[in-house]
């Protein structure tokens, strides 16, 4: 695990990523008493909204090593591409995932959280950060260069948290762009979120979610295939 151990050190030193991609998810978490308590679902949009913003940088690690040509090395070298990537987007997701404890605990401990809702937004919350992961990556291989990977992927960003409802309800969009945010993983999620908090954790529940993974599947393997360019 040499490569995940020098991913995460890379990420954790770059205040770029560093400040928005784990400072900020973290005040989010601790600040938001109210909003945890009363209208956790819209903490969640906005702890997500964080998260998918900040995922470009604590992914662009493989994009930096095959502009400078490292990727070549790791190529001809005796680590597999498989096990490259799958280190890589370990590192990239660490941090959210201690994010996800803390709000485990904080829910439990101080919002006032049952069980069954804690452990539902841990499993759509992780789900949704390794899906982002893997669309952080499938992205950066479509680019040369860091800048213009990251001033395009805001863009894409905001306008996937429109049409996925993380911005206003997609009951509000016209009929014709209320299911085109569907082959992105925060519409799901939103899905996923929503019958949790009504229903709890529901056959429903599982297949959202089951959706939002096999699309960050897809993501993942249009990334692999992109690598050498």
């Amino acid at each position: 695990m040499i490569i995940f151990k020098y991913a995460l050190l890379r990420n954790l030193r770059s205040p770029a990523s560093y400040l928005p991609g784990v400072l900020v998810p973290i005040v989010v978490i601790i600040a938001l008493t109210n909003t945890w308590t009363f209208t956790p679902v819209a903490g969640l949009l906005s702890l997500v909204f964080f998260m998918l913003m900040s995922s470009v940088l604590l992914a662009s690690l493989v994009l930096e090593d095959r502009v400078d040509g490292s990727i070549i090395k790791i190529l001809i070298s005796p680590v597999r591409m498989a096990s490259y990537i799958f280190q890589n987007l370990l590192a990239a997701i660490i941090p959210s995932i201690m994010q996800i404890i803390l709000l485990g605990i904080l829910g439990l401990l101080r919002y006032n959280w049952t069980v069954e809702f804690t452990v539902g937004v841990a499993i759509a919350l992780f789900i949704f950060v390794l899906t982002t992961a893997t669309f952080a990556f499938c992205w950066n291989m479509f680019f040369r260069s860091k800048s213009s990977s990251r001033y395009s992927f805001l863009f894409a960003s905001a306008l996937i948290m429109l049409l996925s409802g993380l911005i206003i309800p997609i009951e509000m969009m016209p009929g014709f762009m209320q299911n085109v945010g569907a082959i992105f993983h925060p519409y799901w999620f939103t899905r996923a979120v929503a019958v949790l908090y009504s229903y709890g954790i529901t056959v429903q529940f599982w297949l959202y979610n089951i959706i939002a993974l096999f699309i960050g599947i897809g993501f993942l393997l249009v990334g692999s295939r992109r690598r050498r360019m």
